[in-house]
């Protein structure tokens, strides 16, 4: 069933326009733009591990400060 602007339900503008984009790219610029949302993904991730391992840090940190009181 076709909503607003003939969009389907849930579906946004934007997700119309990457659509129609990804159906012009040719292989090997879909394999090209795949690897590098992976690699984005990645990227996210090792941020927040990093992002983790400085609040361990810190409360560890805290932790001897108590403990040396």
């Amino acid at each position: 069933m076709m909503h607003e602007h003939g969009m389907q339900p849930g579906m946004q503008q934007k997700d119309m326009v990457m659509m129609e984009m990804w159906e012009t790219l040719t292989e090997d610029q879909k394999k090209t733009l795949m690897k590098r949302m992976l690699d984005s993904k990645i990227m996210m991730k090792e941020g927040m591990i990093k992002h983790f391992q400085f609040k361990i840090e810190t409360m560890r940190m805290i932790k001897e400060m108590l403990d040396a009181s």
